[in-house]
């Protein structure tokens, strides 16, 4: 299947990504809207797609339902996947605050370090990155290629050009799952104490880690 990856419709990077790369792919997901618009398309083109969260231990609890909510709906696979350490060992080695005196090293072992372990079984990694969510994501490809751990890695970011209006009227339309706390002020929802409502309508992540210089995790920054 030959096609120009930057123009082609998200249907058709996600059917050249499974046919490309076979079992070795797989779609990693916060079951954010664009999260589930891409599930739900994955689910169409590879019926029992391969999906993967990172269960940081610090979600909310509208998260967690969301695994059931999207298997019930959409014909996907979820694997919940869970840092090395708990939150226990975590607190002992560190002190309990730590997602707020180095926000950085818990989200190293929480969200960065689950995520690598899981990569190093794939060639590929689905995301669900758009352009518009903020000025760190605004130069974002549909595909990429990423150097992990010494070997290179394709993540395929097959929604980029969508709008978020785009992605609640596909979410509406479809009448798709999604999580409550969207109609509470929060458009991106991360780990329970890094999350605030949004303070700025044309960031979406502006919500996350409030008065830290931070907008990014690192899965999408270091990986």
């Amino acid at each position: 299947m030959r096609i120009e990856l930057e123009t082609a419709t998200s249907r058709d990077a996600l059917a050249w990504g499974f046919e490309t790369f076979g079992d070795r792919i797989a779609l990693s997901t916060a079951f954010g809207p664009s999260g589930v618009v891409l599930m739900h398309l994955a689910s169409q083109v590879c019926p029992g797609a391969k999906v993967f969260f990172i269960d940081t231990g610090f979600h909310f609890p509208e998260t967690l339902r969301m695994v059931d909510r999207i298997q019930d709906r959409l014909n996907v696979c979820v694997e919940v996947i869970e840092p090395s350490i708990s939150l226990g060992e975590q607190a002992s080695l560190y002190g309990s605050d730590l997602n707020i005196v180095d926000p950085d090293r818990c989200c190293a072992l929480r969200k960065v370090e689950p995520t690598r372990r899981m990569l190093d079984g794939l060639d590929a990694w689905i995301t669900a990155l758009r352009r518009d969510q903020g000025p760190s994501r605004a130069h974002l490809r549909v595909l990429e290629t990423k150097e992990v751990e010494g070997r290179f890695l394709a993540k395929l970011n097959p929604l980029v050009r969508w709008t978020k209006a785009e992605i609640w009227q596909h979410v509406v339309e479809h009448g798709l799952p999604y999580n409550p706390l969207h109609d509470a002020g929060y458009p991106s929802i991360g780990c329970q104490p890094c999350t605030n409502p949004a303070t700025d309508p044309n960031d979406e992540r502006s919500g996350r880690w409030a008065g830290k210089k931070k907008s990014e995790c690192g899965l999408h920054t270091l990986i």
